[in-house]
């Protein structure tokens, strides 16, 4: 179980995890400026800010982890999470060799790349690439964090439940209201236009006037209530109805799930805080604008929290809670405050603020990747999936999942990722052509030669090359005269082509010399093997184990770094690296583009 979190999955629950924390902040943040600039409106369009906003947190890891993603030119956000550890083996027999850390010319006379079939390479250890896997090592800290995380997450909403189950406890204990009290509730229930069933009950277990409940609401009402005076009761149950009509538990019950998700970030609770704050004092307004007294409300407030004996539960709106209770007589007794409640198209227009909002903060890639379509869900898919899983990944409408499914039907070599494959020959897009092509070169089928053949007039020349390339991997002489043809159009194909006859073998030989003799190079058996680094020395000193780096070099503008980089991706096997390697087929470099073809078979799900 340990592995399953740590190795992928520790990296994108730690990126997720921050990437939601980072913007909760973000979109708390711009909640609490947009009170601020209101702070001349009413209470009820403030409280509906920040409940828009706590909104907006719970749809934020969605919305990160689904969406395509976008980032900020230098924007770059790093992690320490424990990675894979890299395996240097030593294979002399391996069956031939690839482009990496030649030349061109070196390419043409035989010492051709192989696309799928080369052996590790024969390296020492290295202390900045390659690590050791200690028995018995300590829980890596992604886990630990998120078994931390998850723990929070339970307490902060278990308080809640327990709550409100006591609340739910004391209504099903509670007794109907008295006649009086229910004379005063029922017109002012109707005048404040609530159309819901609603109850009004009286319990000895509290001594403070409660609300609770989203589609029938309740009202509790201590013992003491059948003494109150008329004013009393009418100003206390014109609060306590004024949170059923404006649906305020819903509200209440978004922010919790909120604080559970968020309970680390101290300005989540902040604005809770300031959320029920604003709450209280909008149905604080709300009976005012009934034609209450202000002096009169704030009198009734006030005794009513110093006859508070025990703690109102937290699964209930409490009508005086002692923390706020200053903050709302101030705000009460303060004239010329504006106390309208909001209206709906006010409403709409905030809700319709708040999703430009969080669409924009949702999908920003905080750690500057600048891959668009890479996000945490493709990256939880480069931990493994089945034929049918991929298969379907085809069709699906972003064209980067279309490419990484078809790497990954190449590298799970089943015969039914053929036909789905050669259907995406003829792709829209030409990345997905490419490595379509490349995958039915791993999986070799014959039925997918002639499509290859036909690919070999596509109009892209990367695709073009890695038709050859793929025909030579499926070694089968019908491929020859095909490959003559194209080599005949297109004399860029020719170095291709001649590795491509060098893996049909004896019947395409005649063929080889003839290409070979035509650029005055002697021939060379494409079999060859290796017996030193596959990249450059040199290069491999400016590059550190850490993934990000070794990622980020393969967009230097030095053709042997970037080489290097795509063979220490492959030796690693970090299936994070998929995307990036994908990318680097693209390389203007031959041999840097041979080398991601390498690193992309290295990097096997079906081995984990």
């Amino acid at each position: 179980m340990t592995q399953m979190i740590t190795d992928p999955y520790a990296a994108w629950v730690a990126e997720l995890a921050i990437d939601v924390f980072v913007k909760a902040s973000l979109v708390l943040g711009t909640a609490g400026l947009v009170t601020w600039a209101l702070r001349e409106c009413s209470a009820a369009t403030r409280h509906a800010v920040w409940t828009i906003a706590f909104g907006c947190l719970l749809v934020m890891p969605f919305l990160s982890a689904s969406m395509p993603g976008w980032t900020v030119r230098g924007l770059n956000v790093g992690i320490a999470v424990s990675e894979s550890r890299a395996e240097a083996a030593t294979n002399h027999d391996c069956d031939c060799a690839i482009m990496s850390g030649m030349n061109r010319s070196d390419f043409v006379t035989g010492a051709g790349a192989p696309l799928s079939r080369v052996g590790r390479p024969d390296l020492a250890p290295r202390g900045d690439l390659v690590g050791r896997d200690t028995p018995g090592s300590a829980i890596p800290i992604g886990a630990m964090l998120f078994i931390t995380w998850g723990v929070g997450a339970v307490v902060v909403l278990g308080r809640f439940l327990l709550g409100a189950f006591q609340v739910h406890r004391i209504a099903r204990r509670a007794a109907e209201c008295s006649l009086d009290v229910r004379s005063v509730a029922v017109p002012l229930a109707h005048g404040l236009g609530i159309k819901r069933e609603l109850r009004v009950l009286v319990s000895d277990e509290i001594t403070v006037p409660l609300s609770w409940g989203l589609l029938a609401p309740v009202v509790l009402l201590p013992r003491a209530a059948d003494a109150w005076t008329v004013d009393r009761k009418r100003v206390v149950l014109l609060h306590e109805l004024a949170h059923a009509k404006r649906f305020d538990y819903a509200a209440h019950v978004l922010c919790e799930l909120a604080k559970s998700i968020y309970w680390p970030n101290p300005l989540v609770w902040f604005a809770a805080r300031l959320n029920s704050i604003e709450c209280e004092r909008a149905c604080d307004d709300l009976a005012l604008d009934a034609g209450v007294r202000s002096d009169t409300y704030a009198g009734h407030l006030v005794d009513i929290a110093r006859g508070q004996l025990r703690v109102a539960p937290r699964g209930a709106f409490a009508m005086a809670r002692p923390s706020s209770l200053a903050t709302r007589v101030k705000s009460i007794l303060t004239e010329g405050l504006e106390r309208s409640p909001m209206s709906r198209l006010a409403l709409i227009i905030v809700g319709l603020a708040g999703l430009a909002l969080v669409l924009p903060t949702a999908t920003l890639d905080l750690w500057g990747r600048g891959k668009p379509g890479t996000n945490v869900i493709q990256r939880v898919l480069q931990s493994g999936g089945s034929v049918d899983q991929r298969i379907a990944e085809l069709d699906d409408r972003d064209a980067r999942v279309r490419r990484f499914a078809a790497w990954a039907l190449g590298e799970l070599e089943r015969e039914r990722g053929v036909r789905p494959l050669i259907e995406h020959l003829v792709d829209d897009d030409a990345d997905v052509r490419l490595v379509s092509a490349w995958a039915l070169g791993e999986i070799k089928d014959h039925m997918a030669i002639v499509p290859l053949i036909e690919l070999l007039e596509d109009d892209d020349p990367l695709v073009r090359e890695m038709a050859v390339l793929s025909l030579g991997e499926i070694e089968d002489e019908s491929a020859i005269s095909p490959l003559l043809d194209a080599v005949e159009r297109d004399r860029d194909l020719m170095e291709p082509a001649i590795w491509a006859l060098g893996e049909i073998g004896d019947e395409a030989y005649s063929a080889r010399r003839a290409l070979l003799r035509e650029l005055g190079s002697r021939a060379r058996n494409n079999r060859q093997v290796w017996t030193g680094r596959l990249g450059s020395t040199g290069a491999a000193r400016d590059l550190s184990g850490d993934l990000n780096d070794l990622i980020d070099a393969l967009g230097s503008r030095d053709a042997e770094l970037r080489c290097s980089a795509a063979e220490w991706l492959g030796v690693r096997g970090d299936e994070r690296a998929v995307e990036p390697l994908l990318d680097t087929l693209r390389d203007p470099d031959p041999a840097v583009r041979a080398m991601a073809v390498w690193a992309l078979d290295e990097i096997n799900p079906s081995r984990h």
